[in-house]
């Protein structure tokens, strides 16, 4: 009877070992929950900035669709375009030519 009992404790402890292992230092353990976490915090902090440029790129297309002042804008801003009676005149930063020389 005491041997069984014994034998028993043993196997209960073994088993207790093995989960606690599997707990702590396993593929599923806490560290590797934390890590997990901290990974999708970041990727969730991406997911948001996509949204807000998506939000802003949605935003210039309606306006590129409903005004042509907005086309018109963009081509004189980001493509230097002018009107042929119109002169466009372009400005150097003097930091700039510093930095070359």
């Amino acid at each position: 009877m005491i041997r069984i009992f014994y034998l028993l404790l043993i196997s209960l402890v073994l088993m207790i070992v093995i989960l606690f292992n599997s707990i702590f230092f396993g593929q599923n353990s806490y560290s590797q929950r934390s890590i997990l976490l901290n990974e999708t915090n970041q990727q969730i902090i991406k997911n948001d900035d996509l949204k807000k440029q998506n939000d802003i790129l949605e935003f210039e297309i309606e306006n590129a669709q409903v005004s042509n002042e907005h086309v018109e804008n963009f081509a004189r801003e980001k493509l230097n375009l002018s009107y042929p009676d119109e002169e466009f005149i372009s400005f150097e930063d003097q930091k700039s030519i510093k930095d070359e020389k």
